[in-house]
């Protein structure tokens, strides 16, 4: 009689009983406290997530009350990525040299002193310097994966390292239901507890972006109780201590083979290395494929246009014909998006990254091809309905040459608006004149934007910052997530959301969307040849098989 029974049912319950076992050992104390140091990094990902979305409620005012032209919106949004630009220069130094734990407090130190600054902002020149500052925190997504990366168990890794993702878009939410909430208060003409904070339409902006103030300083505070990474610790020479950190994250009987498998990781070089030490292990052959892995989606995540759409989400559907309805699908969406990222930190580490990855880009190249499709069978018209909304703001008798014309181009159509009533009156009139001239399928770009953050939240968002965590070894992690962060953040922090003001003005709507619907086109073709599975293994064994594929390219 053949045993392949016997031997696959054995296999079978030694499989089953090793899930139940991780598990039974998931609420031990040690997965608790891993949790809990996670959790509370990556309250910074929350933090950033309020950064970006609440910046989306404040153009009106902003524009209206500093007539701000589009390049100065570009720059006031891309302010952080400037900031960020300049911390990622020095990030890794610092992490290497004093820890990931203190360079953690400086960056919750910063985002407070970034949230007041905003708030009290006399000027829009004062408005991009402290947004400037804040976006000297920004490190925190890339030292949040690194610091998680390094504490978590394999099989948690995914989970956890996505955690951050997951506080992005919770951060996200809350802004957008604030901004929701704000707005609706003041259109109603305010109330009496309103009135008396001067919470009134002249310093709506003032109140959206004073939200971050509370959130920054309860981090500064819960961050003082996590314990330093014990692979710096090691990195470090402080043995003791990393054994005595890593008996609080891991179960006592894998202490032993936690340390030896880090020291084995480490021995073949000197870790207090120099950056141009670190810069040579980087890019010799035996990295050259983790290096194309972190290059790629450095490039591919910001330039999906995932920043500009949340910094000017509101604007969108303004132009797309909501109208009063712009920020309540803009919480729509927030919260929607929300969802999937929890839905994507439930089953990342059973799918594994590539799936999900490559599909999640697939469905974000659909979203926006749906936006550009909206937008460019749109037509717009100036009616006597559209002027009756704007007599009150402008002397519609300037608009009254275009009366009934019909433009196909969002963009001729804005330049003849704009050589009508001049820049200052623009400026006043074009969100509500968009809304009640244009004639759209504002459905497609609804389910566009609804399909595009959904499948960015479940895929590209957490994926980028659990590769980065799990691709890049110990020894060059300082250099290389620091270095991709700032490669993303050139991107995302200035590039997308510095010119996006500028494109729609520029391009019209229709070719801005169409250029990431490239984008993400060419990152799922990208991320088809050079991404590996990594679940459930370790950072040593992810390096072992990446080495190997490198050498043999």
């Amino acid at each position: 009689m053949s045993d392949t029974p016997s031997t696959e049912m054995t296999a079978g319950a030694m499989s089953d009983a090793a899930t139940d076992s991780q598990q039974s050992n998931f609420m031990s104390k040690e997965k608790r406290n891993a949790f809990a140091y996670a959790f509370i990094v990556a309250i910074g990902g929350f933090i950033f997530g309020l950064d970006l979305m609440l910046i989306s409620g404040t153009w009106e005012s902003l524009t209206i009350q500093y007539n701000l032209t589009a390049a100065q919106q570009g720059l006031i949004v891309s302010g952080p990525g400037i900031g960020a630009l300049a911390a990622l220069a020095v990030a890794g130094i610092f992490c290497d040299r004093y820890g990931r734990k203190a360079t953690l407090l400086v960056i919750a130190a910063l985002y407070t002193i970034s949230a007041i600054g905003s708030a009290w902002a006399p000027s829009w020149m004062w408005l991009f310097t402290f947004r400037l500052i804040g976006g000297l925190a920004f490190t925190s997504l890339s030292l949040a994966s690194m610091y998680i990366g390094e504490i978590a168990p394999p099989h948690m890794r995914g989970k956890l390292v996505g955690m951050n993702q997951l506080n992005i878009a919770v951060g996200i939410l809350a802004a957008s239901f604030f901004n929701y909430w704000i707005v609706g208060v003041v259109a109603d003409g305010g109330t009496a507890w309103a009135n008396a904070i001067n919470l009134t339409e002249a310093n709506i902006w003032r109140w959206m972006l004073g939200m971050e103030i509370v959130p920054a300083i309860i981090w500064l505070a819960l961050l003082v109780i996590i314990p330093e990474s014990p692979r710096w610790l090691m990195i470090n020479g402080k043995h003791k201590k990393a054994e005595s950190v890593l008996r609080k994250i891991t179960p006592a009987d894998e202490v032993e083979e936690e340390l030896r498998q880090i020291e084995e990781n480490l021995k073949d070089t000197n870790h207090t290395v120099s950056y141009p030490q670190q810069a040579k292990i980087l890019f010799s052959k035996r990295m050259r494929i983790a290096l194309y892995i972190g290059l790629a989606m450095a490039v591919v995540q910001p330039m999906t246009g995932m920043n500009a759409a949340l910094a000017f989400m509101p604007t969108i559907f303004s132009q797309a014909g909501a109208g009063d309805d712009a920020f309540f699908n803009t919480m729509l969406i927030s919260f929607v998006g929300m969802f999937f990222t929890l839905f994507a930190l439930a089953v990342i580490d059973k799918l594994g990254r590539r799936l999900i990855l490559l599909g999640g880009l697939a469905a974000c190249t659909l979203g926006m091809a749906l936006i550009t499709w909206g937008f460019g069978t749109a037509v717009y018209e100036i009616t006597p309905e559209a002027l009756a909304f704007v007599s009150d703001k402008v002397d519609v008798a300037l608009l009254q040459p275009l009366l009934s014309q019909e433009f196909t181009s969002e963009t001729a159509f804005k330049a003849a608006v704009l050589q009508a009533v001049g820049a200052e009156s623009m400026n006043v009139i074009e969100s509500d004149l968009l809304i009640h001239a244009a004639s759209m399928h504002g459905a497609l770009v609804l389910a566009g934007l609804l399909i595009f953050v959904c499948s960015y939240n479940f895929s590209v968002g957490p994926v980028l910052w659990i590769l980065f965590s799990e691709v890049f070894p110990t020894k060059v992690r300082a250099l290389a997530i620091t270095g991709c962060a700032f490669i993303t953040s050139v991107f995302g922090g200035f590039v997308v959301p510095a010119f996006f003001p500028v494109q729609l003005e520029v391009f019209g709507s229709t070719y801005t969307f169409v250029i990431y619907a490239i984008f993400c086109a060419v990152g799922f073709g990208l991320m088809y040849v050079l991404c590996p599975e990594t679940k459930n293994r370790t950072i040593e064994e992810i390096e072992k098989e990446l080495s190997e594929r490198s050498l043999k390219a």
